[in-house]
Order: structure tokens, then sequence, then C-alpha cells
């Protein structure tokens, strides 16, 4: 019943328009780099933690993360998808709760597929939380995604869940798909884990995937960064919050030398041609450290292409009924259709 009654608050508001917003709803919007955010996301931010959408950090537990994953699935803040797919799920032997989730669309029109990985700083997220993002690409761009569910920290310590995404990239060799036919793709978190098994992969010298796409990616955990200042509180993800995933995932202090954790470390090996896109937004903690990463691949001469939403917030791929955000992941469909 208190899903219900939340639904039904967040239905109107997302069908409010922006002019009725800030005829009825005056909002103080701080000016930050010579850009505001948007107004309805603005304002969604200043609800959406009244909704058990932020998680308790100090008093973590499996049922913590249990509540918390059940408010990203209940609350509905992404539209659904239309019934144009279809799902099977597999799973591994490797390790306790780890499997993937196959998604077909019903016209297929490439020849090849998306390895994803869900977002949630390792610690939180699901394919099930990102359910609505992953069938909408694999609609849209007419390809198989196959979605990871790995294993999370603190519980699984780095290098766990990247021994997952390793096994997995395997496992979609060994369905018959090349190297080249492989797209790796992962928002926050899941971004992270897409570029560390490229790292990974490159490290050993072997065959690359064809391309990753990286949104907001989390790379580096120094935290050493303007945008982690300018925007570590109010905005849904925090300075403090990403502190303590990064802790969650550290096994100990030499993994901030480790390339596959610590991505600004990464240095070539192969010639390194996979094609990589960053996406960053710009209400973003980890707006800069993802800008960062792209410089860092470029001055290695790798190829590497930038999209930034200048007055969105971290997190907004699953945020699809705020118009700007429905927008920007239309935008990030066509980015992956150029590549």
């Amino acid at each position: 019943m208190r899903y219900f009654f939340i639904n039904l608050l967040l239905s109107i508001f997302f069908i409010l328009p922006n002019w009725f917003l800030r005829t009825f709803w005056s909002l103080k919007r701080q000016k930050i780099r010579n850009q505001y955010l948007d107004y309805q996301a603005a304002a969604f931010l200043r609800i959406i933690d009244f909704f058990g959408y932020k998680i308790d950090t100090e008093n973590f537990s499996n049922i913590e993360r249990s509540r918390a994953n059940l408010s990203r699935l209940k609350i509905r803040i992404n539209e659904n998808t239309a019934n144009r797919y279809s799902v099977k799920d597999h799973s591994f032997d490797h390790a306790d709760n780890v499997s993937i989730r196959e998604y077909t669309p019903n016209e297929i029109l490439s020849d090849k597929a998306m390895l994803y990985f869900h977002g949630g700083g390792y610690v939180l997220g699901s394919v099930d939380t990102h359910h609505n993002f992953v069938s909408f690409m694999a609609i849209e761009l007419g390809i198989r995604i196959y979605s990871l569910e790995y294993r999370l920290a603190p519980e699984n310590k780095f290098p766990d869940a990247l021994n997952d995404a390793h096994i997995a990239f395997q496992w979609l060799k060994n369905k018959g798909y090349k190297e080249k036919q492989i797209m790796l793709c992962g928002d926050s978190a899941g971004g992270h884990l897409a570029a560390s098994l490229t790292n990974h992969l490159d490290a050993m010298e072997n065959e690359l995937p064809y391309s990753q796409i990286l949104i907001y990616p989390m790379t580096c955990p120094s935290l050493k960064f303007e945008s982690m200042e300018l925007f570590k509180e109010n905005y849904l993800l925090t300075k403090a919050a990403m502190n303590w995933f990064w802790e969650q995932l550290r096994h100990d202090q030499e993994n901030n030398q480790d390339p596959r954790f610590n991505l600004l470390k990464q240095i070539n090996k192969t010639n390194f041609q996979t094609k990589t896109s960053v996406i960053t937004a710009g209400f973003d903690p980890l707006c800069d450290e993802g800008k960062d990463y792209a410089k860092h691949l470029k001055s290695q001469g790798n190829e590497v292409s930038q999209v930034h939403y200048p007055d969105l917030f971290h997190g907004f791929v699953t945020f699809s009924r705020l118009r700007q955000a429905k927008s920007a992941t239309l935008g990030i469909v066509e980015e992956i259709r150029g590549l």
C-alpha cells in the first residue's frame, strides 16, 4: 500500500510541465560551472529521499541491501519497456548467486552482443534494478544483451566481481561470439567493471572487446576531483557514499595501484583498439574522473568519444520518467548505435 501511494504521487509529479513546477514550487537552484540542474530533476531530488531511496551506510547489512534494492524496484522511476523482447537466465557454477540474463529483441538488427554490468557502487543493484534500461537498449539497438549478476561487496572484495565479468566474457566467446562482436557497457560501478575487464584483458595481452560504453563511471578511489567537492551533497550520489563504496570494494591498499581497480593507472599493453565512449553528467560527483579517464585513454592513442549531459545528475538512465533523463537515455542509445 505504501508504494501504491508513492507511485501515485510520482505519476502526478512526472506529468507536471516545468512551467507548472516553476509557478507552484519555487526552487532556488545553484548555478554551478555556468549551468543549472534541470528544473524537474532538481524538484525530484528534493523528494526522492523521503521515499526510502537513500541507503543507510552506517547500519549496512544484507537486510539493508534488500530494502534499498526493493525500493528501487517498487518505486516507478523508470519507464516500462514495450513487450518486444524475451529473456532467459543462465547460471554460472564457479560461485554462488552469479548468473547472466539474456535479452533477445523480437527484431535482431546486428550480430554484435553487449555484456552489461549494473551500477550500485559494487554494493547495491542487480539485473532486476536495471531491467527496464537494459531491455530498452536491446529493443532499440536490435541486439542481444547479456546482463551479469555479479558478486557484491563487502562480502566479495576486489577482484571477485572482475573474475565474474571475465568468466562471463569467456562464456560469450564459448557461445560463438568473437571478441570484435562483443560490446561492454555499464553504469557507475558497472562502468568501472566494464573498463576494469578491458584493462584486465589488455594486461594479459588478450584480444579485446569491440567497444566499451562507460556511463558516468567511477574510475579512481582518490576522490580528488573538483566535481567531487562541488557535488558532494544534495545530488543523490554523495562524496561520503563514494568513499564508503570504495572501502567496501577494496581488499587492501595495494589495490589502489592496480589499473583494474584504479583505472587512471592503466597503461596500454596491446594495441588497445577497443572503441571507448564515456558518458558524463554535469551535476555528478563522478563527472571529472570520467572525463579524466577519457583523456587518459586518448593520451595513449586510443579512440575515445565523450558525451556530456550538463543539466543532469548521477544515475539518470534509471530515472527515465524524468523528461531530460529520457532524452539523454535516447542519446546514449544513439551513441552506441554510432559505434
